[in-house]
């Protein structure tokens, strides 16, 4: 069973993938997403990167239909996101499969200049993508940036992403890796 602290993280990762903002999920919303992401890195629609990350949130958008589309709708609400990621985060090959392949997958398109590193710039970008205010971008980047070092490699953001999904610590900086909850 989800905590609260989790509840509320994921009502926020789900307000981030409802691209127009409807309150409902829609295979739309995943497709958007993925646009967004090529339009950010130019040339990424012709890509095999753009493809893996197609393909992925097209897989994620089936599993999610599957497993939490109760009246077959094909509109996923929050509860059945939330009945979703019960069961995502209680599974670790699902987690896996799920969470933290489109996360290495993102971590590569965000990573513009190819250099493994995640500058706060380049995380500007991804808050973009999901509509996230400017204004938290700086602070959020210099809080999850544990080692001030002004980079984030993959397996800081891995770490990152599983402490936003399994913390439950209020405070703890992964919460906010996609502004306020």
């Amino acid at each position: 069973m989800l905590t609260d602290i989790q509840t509320r993280k994921l009502t926020k990762l789900f307000r981030l993938y409802d691209a127009n903002g409807d309150g409902v999920l829609v295979q739309q919303d995943f497709m958007t997403l993925a646009t967004r992401l090529a339009d950010l890195r130019q040339g990424l629609h012709a890509s095999p990167h753009y493809d893996q990350i197609l393909a992925h949130l097209q897989g994620d958008w089936v599993c999610l239909c599957q497993a939490a589309d109760q009246n077959h709708d094909a509109r996923i609400t929050l509860d059945e996101w939330l009945r979703y990621y019960d069961q995502i985060l209680n599974d670790i090959k699902q987690y896996v499969a799920r969470v933290i392949t489109l996360v290495t997958l993102l971590f590569d398109a965000f990573d513009q200049d190819d250099d493994g590193y995640i500058s706060e710039q380049e995380w500007m970008s991804l808050l973009a993508i999901f509509n996230v205010l400017p204004i938290y971008a700086s602070s959020i980047f210099l809080n999850l940036d544990l080692n001030q070092d002004g980079f984030l490699n993959q397996d800081e953001v891995l770490t990152l992403i599983h402490d936003f999904f399994y913390i439950n610590e209020p405070s703890a900086p992964a919460n906010f890796m996609f502004g306020p909850y």
